[in-house]
């Protein structure tokens, strides 16, 4: 797996220069004096899901860049919420997923470009486009605490204490819900990393002051430190991901 984080170092390293350096260059006419834009979305992808922002300019007719910053947050999909037949009284067990060690999120940096296909008449319809973005990837892990019901002989008693989850020691038996999530804050872990997002894009808008477009793509998390949602579950290091993009924003002129 390192080596596809390896491969995504040189991709960085080597091609991405290339395409900074070709977007600033070829056709210079313009179809629209609003050069620069931006836009917030939303994402759901085939794992959950995100918000973000992207920051870009139009360079030329057919090209345009932009800065992307992205929030998203990922589950496994074998995930499962319940809760157990266990009940005190005046506490409410609150549900559970079993075997899930960490809550996971991504946060993106990068940079990227769009190449238009074919762009939409003067009346209306859709441009359609391909884009690719890519850069850093930070993942965040954060441990999963539960309240757990602990019985002692001594003195025949039944406490329950919150505790982060341990296959070894927990089970159905003795789990009774799920504890806050500020319990696992001081234990978070960061997974540093790189990412890549490709698909196409659809601009639907028919006031060219405004931003209303459709993704839909495939991206990829490689991380140097893997990744465990759930117990008894390999690490893994790559994530990929399929996505639906709704981006709302609008496109500026050079004098605002």
């Amino acid at each position: 797996m390192k080596r596809i984080f390896l491969i995504l170092i040189v991709f960085f390293g080597f091609f991405m220069p290339v395409i900074a350096q070709d977007i600033g260059t070829g056709e210079v006419d313009i179809l629209s004096v609003r050069q620069k834009e931006w836009d917030v979305y939303g994402t759901l992808h085939t794992n959950g899901l995100g918000i973000g922002m992207r920051i870009g300019k139009q360079h030329t007719i057919r090209k345009k860049s932009g800065i992307d910053l992205e929030w998203t947050y990922y589950r496994l999909l074998k995930e499962q919420r319940g809760k157990t037949s266990l009940t005190l009284e005046g506490v409410d067990n609150k549900s559970f997923v079993y075997g899930k060690l960490n809550n996971f999120a991504q946060i993106r940096v990068g940079y990227g470009f769009t190449y238009i296909i074919n762009t939409k008449p003067y009346w209306g319809g859709i441009t359609t486009g391909f884009f690719l973005y890519g850069g850093v990837s930070v993942g965040v892990s954060v441990p999963v605490f539960l309240y757990v019901l602990n019985y002692y002989p001594q003195d025949s008693t039944i406490q329950m204490n919150i505790e982060k989850y341990d296959p070894d020691k927990h089970s159905l038996s003795n789990i009774y819900g799920r504890a806050p999530f500020k319990e696992g804050l001081s234990k978070i872990k960061f997974h540093p990393g790189l990412y890549l997002k490709t698909g196409l894009t659809f601009d639907f808008s028919s006031d060219d002051a405004k931003v209303m477009a459709l993704d839909l793509g495939l991206a990829l998390d490689a991380y140097y430190i893997p990744v465990q949602k759930m117990a008894f579950y390999n690490k893994q290091y790559v994530l990929v991901t399929g996505f639906l993009t709704f981006h709302f924003g609008k496109r500026l002129t050079n004098y605002e």
